[in-house]
């Protein structure tokens, strides 16, 4: 055995001298005198069927591990397959949103199309307002209650039917007037709902019976001589401020005493008497504008013999009816009797005109 060794000896030395010397000499060889290093396979090691070299890892003696190129490659593969996918992605979250897009676009045309389309079912607020006059002429017309013809509701609705169908043209029957109905007729401009009807005799006043008592006759006394003194310089102008504030504190204090004697009082008495309060109040309305001095001219007076007549003053001067003062109700009640006479002779002249 020792002899066999001895004689491999110079094999074995001959053999790791070219090992050590390869390198060297691999350096220096081919074009230009300079190659690469050679490489040499890591060694496998390998463990019943499973096999190990370096950091690779095989199965039944196949190696898993790559290259560098084929590890390049795939690794560039990866990318750009991932960078396709972020693409896609991209593209399909585009598409997405621009789908949600039109839908929100046809919601709000079908939004749109139900709204125009519920629109189109209800009437136009002209036609609910000519619906509303018209309604309101025919209850004016038809016996209305009283309230509305002292308030002149029922009045003014009438005169808004006679002027309409004189515009076109529409002429009715002579329904004559007395006088003496027309002098308690109170007419307004329509700014305010009061008239100065309590004002007509110069601002002498005119107590009910409630108010004669002598519970009131500080008030009553002081406000006949502010009353009369603010009709003074309405006549010729605007009332001063300091004869209007005189004139509203006497009013609340009228209020205050009549309250403080409601149990003097019977309840027919008691509204007798608030109701003329309220009148007051709103004469004192009127005697605080400034174009007050209008309310007292006699071209701004009930006038004419007929309806028709009457009629025109108002168009003319652009009137309507105010509401009446207590003690002139039968005056009110007349005048709506002559104008519904006038308005239904117009209506049956219309109509007949038509037939022929």
């Amino acid at each position: 055995m020792s002899f066999s060794l001895i004689r491999l000896t110079p094999f074995f030395v001959v053999l790791a001298t070219g090992f050590v010397s390869l390198p060297a000499r691999a350096q220096f060889s081919g074009v230009g005198g300079l190659t690469a290093p050679v490489r040499f396979p890591s060694p496998v090691l390998r463990y019943g069927g499973y096999g190990y070299r370096g950091y690779g890892y095989g199965y039944g003696g196949y190696n898993l591990m790559q290259n560098p190129y084929a590890g390049y490659l795939n690794g560039a593969a990866n990318l750009t397959t991932a960078n396709a996918q972020y693409q896609l992605t991209i593209q399909q979250a585009k598409q997405a949103q621009e789908v949600a897009r039109r839908s929100a676009l046809q919601t709000r045309r079908d939004t749109l199309a139900e709204r125009q389309y519920e629109l189109s079912l209800m009437p136009d607020p002209e036609k609910i307002r000519q619906d509303q006059m018209t309604r309101a002429l025919q209850r004016s017309r038809n016996n209305p209650p009283p309230t509305e013809i002292w308030s002149g509701k029922a009045l003014n609705d009438l005169l808004r039917g006679i002027q309409t169908a004189q515009t076109r043209g529409t002429v009715g029957p002579d329904v004559p007037l007395a006088p003496d109905v027309l002098k308690h007729i109170n007419l307004t401009t329509g700014t305010t709902y009061g008239g100065t009807g309590l004002l007509k005799d110069g601002g002498k006043l005119s107590w009910p019976y409630a108010l004669r008592q002598s519970m009131f006759d500080t008030e009553r006394t002081t406000l006949n001589e502010q009353m009369r003194q603010a009709v003074k310089q309405a006549q010729s102008g605007e009332v001063s401020v300091e004869v209007l504030n005189d004139v509203g504190a006497s009013l609340k204090q009228l209020g205050t005493t009549i309250d403080a004697h409601v149990a003097d009082l019977t309840p027919s008495q008691y509204i007798q008497a608030t109701r003329y309060v309220r009148e007051l109040k709103e004469s004192y309305k009127v005697l605080q504008q400034n174009d007050v001095a209008k309310y007292f001219r006699p071209e701004r007076t009930a006038q004419g013999s007929t309806v028709a007549e009457l009629v025109r003053q108002m168009t003319q001067q652009g009137l309507r009816f105010g509401p009446a003062v207590s003690g002139e109700e039968t005056y009110y009640t007349s005048l709506h009797q002559s104008m519904v006479d006038y308005d239904m002779g117009a209506t049956q002249l219309n109509t007949a005109a038509l037939g022929r």
